[in-house]
């Protein structure tokens, strides 16, 4: 519970007050229930009149799909069991859906009979009538116009049309994904609306939301395993509230403040744009605080092979070789312990800060198959990555389900310099992976923690495991996200306890697996689908976004840069030896420099999840609000005339000032101009002039 009391930018009480008038009013769940022709059926009344939906949960059956039958119902709510038959399976789901002063909750019980198998269980929501409402969920963009490289604003809603997407994302490029489980809906004209939300505290394997034109959001659970040995349990709520995308979110903070939280405080501290490299030697310091540089992941090179990241040496001065990307040689090509520190310790004194190179899933270079042996004595394993892992890890080796036959012993190899893939939920491994942790923590004490590279290997599943609740194609397995979770509820409180940040390159964008991460660095960030899914679960936290080259600023610099700021999100700058990101380039640094005072500005900052808070009139451009070192920061971008007018809707006496002070900060200037001093109100409307299309107000 400690998440609760350590937001002190967002007292929960007071948001939930105002984001649910139906709580703050008094009066009671405004959610009627009704059992009928053999239906869950909901209905709740507006301006409009009675707005009514039907709950369902349904399975693939062989006997014709059998009633659901009603086992209670009064004041409180309805209860209700169906049996499936499968084939030769069969299970009992039972669906309890309770009234809740925020409006409903419904737990699902799915008890199998018999042996264990799978199949996909689908929970829907059907609106009696969708014409008038709108639909929002934590998307790429609202799917309006083709899939392009054009940059959209993922926080428009839009009517209901046929969508499928996935939870996370097929993969790290996908368009189609949505990457918090909730889906808003939303009656714009009598400023209602209604989150249809999966909860975090469920086991989350697979998942798939699909909407239809008709009204209809189901919810795809797959491969959990169903028999008489396991109880699969799915819960959902649904929340009533303002017509707003936020209000919704900020039930979901409120509620699992853990995975939007971070769990290190520092990282708002540490958190500015980025670099990813391996460069060691001196740099212009002033140039790169003007381009608002902070933080270094430092470049995966100084470890001997991957995943050993500090070998077991007899002294910290004793040299090892670091790893050759591509046959190339870094520096004398020489690491040790004292190297790596005092590498840190040299940016901290330049006022800037590192996070080391971590890795759960890929191991070892250059491995091979099949692995011959040889006689060396354990203490010198570590030296061939290949006898490391074949006698010390070899239980951890991933075998995804599908890919090979039960008899073939092959590891999977990764992309990255013949690597093979592990599994973090091996004991052994995991054990490996926390010593490695207090490794750093231990000596490299002015590294400010790490960054987890690679988190797309958790969409696999690993038949050479059993974790007792997935199965694909009627095969046990572990699940590597079950896995991720095991490692990460370990390796969380290690770092956290030295006051160490966790970052993670999360190529699964999840909002479950972000609990005990601390911040973002996403390696696709100049991709606008991965850089608008990422910034949606850094609400709360930093991100960082990479660069890949020069040209990811065309044709547009401005809008470029505008869209981070929009998204609260920081850069990758130009830095020497950067690897697959961003290099000097005069040109590129001029942008960088032009914002560089504006993209400082915004540390530290969270979004303010009150409903409606900011608007621009006619949208003449796009503006967003944040909660920053005490006073609120409002990007105005990609305007398209002189002039924005921005209405803010301040709930309660938001700052605890009497007079709030207006400043605005323009692109390629250094020094902020006051605009006007006001009253403290609830509603404040501002002419904001726009140089470039931009301007960045400050409340305060």
């Amino acid at each position: 519970m400690k998440y609760l009391f350590n937001i002190p930018h967002l007292p929960l009480l007071l948001l939930l007050f105002y984001i649910c008038p139906f709580l703050a009013e008094g009066q009671n769940p405004p959610v009627r229930l009704k059992f009928e022709d053999g239906q869950i059926k909901g209905y709740f009344n507006s301006k409009g009149g009675e707005r009514r939906f039907t709950l369902d949960i349904s399975m693939a059956s062989t006997d014709g799909g059998a009633k659901t039958q009603l086992l209670s119902q009064d004041s409180t709510g309805i209860i209700t069991k169906k049996e499936i038959r499968y084939f030769e399976h069969a299970c009992e789901i039972t669906s309890v859906i309770k009234k809740t002063a925020y409006g409903l909750q419904w737990d699902i019980y799915i008890k199998g009979k018999g042996s264990d198998w799978t199949a996909p269980v689908e929970t829907s929501l059907q609106w009696a009538d969708a014409g008038a409402l709108q639909f929002w969920t934590s998307w790429a963009d609202n799917h309006q116009k083709p899939a392009s490289d054009e940059w959209l604003d993922p926080f428009l809603p839009a009517p209901f049309s046929n969508l499928a997407l996935v939870y996370g994302g097929e993969n790290h490029l996908s368009r189609d994904a949505f990457v918090t489980p909730i889906a808003s809906c939303f009656l714009k004209g009598e400023n209602l609306g209604l989150s249809f939300i999966q909860s975090l505290k469920d086991t989350i394997l697979d998942l798939e939301m699909h909407t239809s034109a008709d009204g209809k959001i189901a919810y795809r659970h797959l491969n959990h395993r169903i028999g008489s040995m396991h109880t699969v349990h799915i819960c959902h709520q649904l929340v009533l509230h303002e017509a707003d995308w936020r209000a919704g979110m900020a039930w979901m903070i409120a509620n699992y403040p853990a995975y939007f939280m971070p769990g290190e405080p520092l990282v708002n501290k540490i958190a500015g744009c980025g670099a990813y490299s391996s460069y060691e030697g001196e740099l212009d310091t002033a140039k790169y605080r003007e381009m608002g540089f902070s933080l270094n992941w430092k470049a995966s090179l100084d470890f001997p092979y991957m995943g050993l990241f500090i070998p077991p040496v007899k002294s910290d001065d004793e040299l090892w070789t670091k790893y050759r990307q591509r046959g190339e040689k870094v520096g004398d090509g020489l690491a040790s312990i004292n190297r790596l520190s005092a590498y840190s310790k040299h940016l901290a004194q330049m006022d800037f800060n590192t996070i080391s190179y971590f890795n759960v899933a890929e191991f070892g270079n250059g491995m091979v198959y099949p692995y011959k042996s040889n006689p060396v004595p354990d203490s010198d394993l570590w030296k061939n990555p290949n006898d490391f892992v074949y006698k010390k890890l070899k239980q951890a080796l991933l075998k995804p389900v599908g890919v090979l036959p039960d008899w073939d012993e092959r590891p999977l190899f990764s992309n990255w310099e013949d690597c093979v893939v592990l599994d973090p939920g091996d004991a052994n491994y995991r054990a490996f992976l926390l010593e490695q942790a207090r490794l750093h923590i231990a000596k490299i004490p002015a590294s400010s923690g790490i960054c987890i590279d690679r988190m797309d290997w958790q969409r696999f599943y690993n038949s050479n495991a059993d974790d007792g609740i997935s199965m694909i194609q009627q095969q046990k397995t572990r699940a590597m996200v079950t896995s991720w979770k095991e490692i990460m509820g370990q390796l969380g409180p290690v770092m956290h306890a030295a006051h160490k940040v966790i970052f993670c390159n999360p190529l699964d964008r999840r909002i479950d697996l972000m609990e005990q991460v601390d911040g973002i660095y996403d390696e696709f960030g100049y991709l606008p689908s991965s850089l608008n899914l990422c910034a949606q679960m850094a609400l709360l936290k930093p991100i960082i976004a990479w660069t890949a080259s020069k040209d990811n600023l065309a044709p547009d610099p401005d809008a470029y840069f505008q869209r981070h700021l929009y998204l609260g999100a920081f850069l990758t700058v130009p830095y020497p030896g950067n690897d697959h990101c961003i290099t000097p380039d005069a040109g590129a640094e001029h942008y960088y420099t032009d914002y560089g005072r504006l993209l400082e500005a915004i540390k530290g900052r969270e979004w303010v999840m009150y409903p409606h808070i900011v608007e621009v009139e006619n949208g003449t451009a796009k503006a967003n609000i944040f909660k920053a070192n005490g006073k609120f920061i409002i990007p105005i971008v990609l305007g398209i005339s002189a002039h924005a007018s921005v209405i803010i809707r301040l709930p309660f006496a938001a700052l605890g000032k009497p007079d709030l002070h207006i400043k605005v900060l323009y692109p390629g200037e250094k020094d902020w101009h006051t605009i006007k001093t006001i009253k403290s109100a609830k509603e404040i409307r501002l002419a904001v002039p726009l140089k470039r299309g931009c301007a960045l107000v400050s409340i305060g």
